[in-house]
Order: structure tokens, then C-alpha cells, then sequence
């Protein structure tokens, strides 16, 4: 059998004449692949991405807008630290989340979350010091947002695998549609109630979200894991072993997810703030209507994204979800090299069409391979394991993206060093070592 397949059989024709729905302690060898029950779960996924995974497409305005108005004294690399803790507790609570999802199934676990999530945002609001920020954005908005994502996905694998593709694509344009609405929200609301209440207004989204979310998903299968209580905590946790299976298909598949993830996660970061130095717009243009357009294109690059996670998942199902992520990775690859890279070195370049063309392009090809990692994930274990492997692979991803930023604020500074400080001319060092890392993530899946 090879590393891709899947351990799925085909119903049997009983099954197949009966309208009755299917038992949440169904054998693991068959799906539903459809009915109001498994596309309500999607439903409630597409919710908990759009509180989790919107909320970290998000991540540039907040940034942006924390270091020009609230944390003017503080250096730019302790700020970046704050989103790449944030960043890294998304992924790595993931080690406990997906065990505990496979034992205990996702209520508990997305309800924990929605408390984590709207209280963080809510103290957010009235931070004004930087422990306050690390502490409820960080730690706490981090550790809500990863309670809200493993059990979201997790809970598509129980229902769908011909058509795991599509409905993982449906569930992850949540993250873009977040990523769409929150940067819109606060660029038109933030000049007239200020950053406290935009960020309070965005904790209630959340909050409606995460209830709809906790309402809907449900795992569907009983593992034997839940019902041998004598079995070792221990044994539900990620091993080593996963990683040495003799094929190497977890380990490079791993080790390209860690590459994406780290590469992903500076674009949609530094985006307003590049915007900021191209068009060498004054630090108190932040709150002010002139930045408005460097949010929008965050707001642009999710949008498209949202048709990206449908249509690759799609693709997928129909020419294998590793061949159509070889395919997301190399368009990355071209983005970044044949229009970021230029945009961003042709000096006095004042059209912004190459830049939008990019944010397009990026927008879409990298949304897709955001969808298809867990798909590519799923199809290296059975249904009941999924946790626990999401788990072990993004173990190792929380430690690309937590230094992505730290690495990206360095280049730059030293970029800046040799030139103008505050230019566009400073990202080209950033632009270089996003592609780079797409680069080695295509060959991993390759």
C-alpha cells in the first residue's frame, strides 16, 4: 500500500438502500460523504476557522496597528515576538488537542476554546503595555484559536474521504472570509471608535461564531482509544515512530508543511506594513484614512485565498492532493520571485498593479496549499489517528513559524541597514526568504 492511500472500503449495498442516518459509532471503514448531518459539520468547521484561522490572517493589521499607536516605544523585534508566540501556541497545543479530540470528541474542547478566544480579545481591548498584549493575545488568544482549529478540521476527516478534498476546501475559505472581514472591519470602524472598541465588536463576532461552531461539530466515529479506558495516556500522544515509518512520507511531508507555514505566515504579517513603506506614509497615517488601502489588500489576498481552499480541494479529489499541492507550491515559488520581488526593487515605482497582481496570485495558490496540508495529512493515517498525526506533524510546524518572524525582522533590519531606512527597498531581503522557503517546502512534496 502506498504512503497516500486511504484504508476506506466501499459501503456495502445494505447500507447503501438504507435512509436511515448513520450512528455516531460507525465503523471506521465507512463515511457518509453527504446528508444534512455531515455538511452541518462542515458548516460549523467553516465557523471555527473563521474564529481561528481568520483571526490569524489577520495578524498584519494588528501589527501594524500595535506598533505605530500602542507600542511606539518598544523595538520591532519584541513586537514580532508577540505574533510569533501567538503563531507558535496555535500549533503547538495542537500536541495536546488532537489527542484529546481523538479520546474525548470536540465539544469540550471548542468551548474551551470560545472562552479562551473572546476573553483574550476582550482583554486585548484594554491593554496598553506590552506583557498585557503577550499575555492576552499571545498566550491566550493563541491557546483559544488552537482549541478551535484541530477539532474543526478533525471533525471533516469523521465524515468525508472521496470527498474529503471538497469539504475541507468549503471548511477552510472560513479562514480567508475572516481574514476578509476582520482587516474591513477595523480599517472602517477604527477612525471613529478607536482600537478598544474594535476589538471588543470582533470578540462578539467571535463569540457568534464559536457558539454556531460548538453547536455543529461532532466527531462521528467512537475510537477504540475512548472506549478502552485502561489504554496509557501517553499512548495517544504524538510518537517519534509516525516519523520513521520506513517510507519517509510523514517526515517529508512534515517538513514541507513546516516550510509552508513558515513562509505563509510572513507575507500575511508584513503585507500593511510594506504598503506603509512604499508608500512612505507618516506612522500617524495608521488610524487615519490613508492606510485604509494597506489593509484592504490583506483584505484582497484573503478573498482570494477563499476561492483558492475551494478550488484546490476540488482538484484534489479528482488529480491527488499531493500532485495539486506540487502544483500550489511552484505558482508560490513564482509569485513571490517574478512579482513581489520586483515590486519591491524597481525603485520609484508608484503604480500599484504589480503589487495588487501579486497579492492576487499569492492570495489564491497559498490558500490552497494551506487546505490541502491536512488532507495530504489525512491520507497517510486511518480516520481514527488523524489526531494524533495532525498533532505530531504540526508539533514540528509551531517551531517554523515561531521564529519566521524573528528571522524576517532581522533580515530586514539588516536590509535596512544598507539603505534608506523605512523604504520599500528593505523587504527584498524578506521577499528572498519567503521564496526560498517555498522552494524547499516543494521539494519535501515533491
Amino acid at each position: 500500500m502506498s504512503p497516500t492511500s486511504t484504508t476506506t472500503m466501499p459501503p456495502s449495498p445494505d447500507l447503501e438502500k438504507s435512509s436511515t442516518p448513520l450512528p455516531d459509532s460507525f465503523d471506521l471503514t465507512t463515511y457518509p460523504e453527504g446528508g444534512t448531518r455531515a455538511w452541518l459539520v462542515v458548516l460549523g468547521a467553516w465557523c471555527g476557522l473563521t474564529a481561528s484561522i481568520g483571526l490569524y490572517n489577520t495578524t498584519g493589521v494588528f501589527s501594524v496597528i500595535i506598533s505605530n499607536t500602542i507600542l511606539t516605544s518598544s523595538s520591532s523585534t519584541s513586537i514580532g515576538w508577540i505574533f510569533s508566540i501567538y503563531a507558535f501556541m496555535v500549533w503547538i497545543v495542537g500536541v495536546w488537542v488532537g489527542p484529546c479530540f481523538d479520546v474525548f470528541g470536540p465539544r469540550m474542547l471548542m468551548m474551551a476554546g470560545m472562552f479562551c478566544t473572546v476573553l483574550g480579545m476582550i482583554c486585548l481591548s484594554f491593554c496598553t503595555e506590552y506583557y498585557q498584549i503577550f499575555l492576552a493575545f499571545s498566550l491566550l488568544t493563541g491557546l483559544g484559536s488552537s482549541l478551535l482549529l484541530t477539532p474543526s478540521m478533525a471533525c471533516v476527516a469523521h465524515w468525508f474521504d472521496t470527498r474529503r478534498g471538497l469539504a475541507s476546501g468549503i471548511a477552510w475559505t472560513g479562514g480567508g472570509v475572516g481574514g476578509v472581514l476582520f482587516p474591513l472591519l477595523i480599517q472602517g470602524l477604527l477612525p471613529h471608535i478607536g482600537w478598544a472598541w474594535c476589538i471588543r465588536i470582533t470578540a462578539f463576532i467571535l463569540l457568534f461564531l464559536c457558539i454556531i461552531s460548538i453547536l455543529l461539530c461532532r466527531s462521528r466515529i467512537s475510537t477504540p482509544t475512548r472506549k478502552d479506558t485502561t489504554s496509557p495516556w501517553r499512548a495517544t500522544f504524538p510518537d517519534y515512530h509516525i516519523f520513521i515509518d520506513g517510507t519517509g512520507a510523514m517526515a517529508f511531508t512534515t517538513l514541507g508543511v513546516l516550510f509552508v507555514d513558515l513562509a505563509y505566515f510572513i507575507p500575511i504579517t508584513y503585507l500593511p506594513s510594506y504598503y506603509l513603506s512604499r508608500q512612505d506614509l507618516p506612522t500617524s497615517s495608521t488610524i487615519s484614512g490613508s492606510a485604509a488601502f494597506g489593509y484592504q489588500l490583506l483584505a484582497i489576498l484573503n478573498a482570494a485565498s477563499c476561492f483558492g481552499r475551494l478550488i484546490s480541494g476540488s482538484l484534489g479529489d479528482h488529480f491527488g492532493h499531493y500532485n495539486t499541492m506540487i502544483t500550489s507550491l511552484f505558482l508560490c515559488v513564482v509569485s513571490i520571485f517574478a512579482l513581489w520581488l520586483p515590486d519591491i526593487v524597481i525603485p520609484s515605482s508608484d503604480s500599484l498593479v504589480l503589487l495588487i497582481i501579486f497579492v492576487i496570485i499569492f492570495g489564491f495558490v497559498s490558500g490552497s496549499n494551506v487546505s490541502l496540508t491536512p488532507i495530504c495529512l489525512g491520507q497517510l493515517c486511518g480516520v481514527g489517528d488523524y489526531g494524533r498525526y495532525y498533532a505530531s506533524c504540526y508539533t514540528v510546524v509551531a517551531f517554523g513559524v515561531l521564529v519566521s518572524l524573528p528571522a524576517a525582522r532581522a533580515i530586514l533590519d539588516i536590509c535596512g541597514s544598507r539603505g534608506r531606512k523605512g523604504s520599500k527597498g528593505d523587504f527584498w531581503g524578506v521577499a528572498v526568504l519567503t521564496g526560498r522557503c517555498y522552494v524547499v517546502a516543494l521539494g519535501c512534496f515533491v
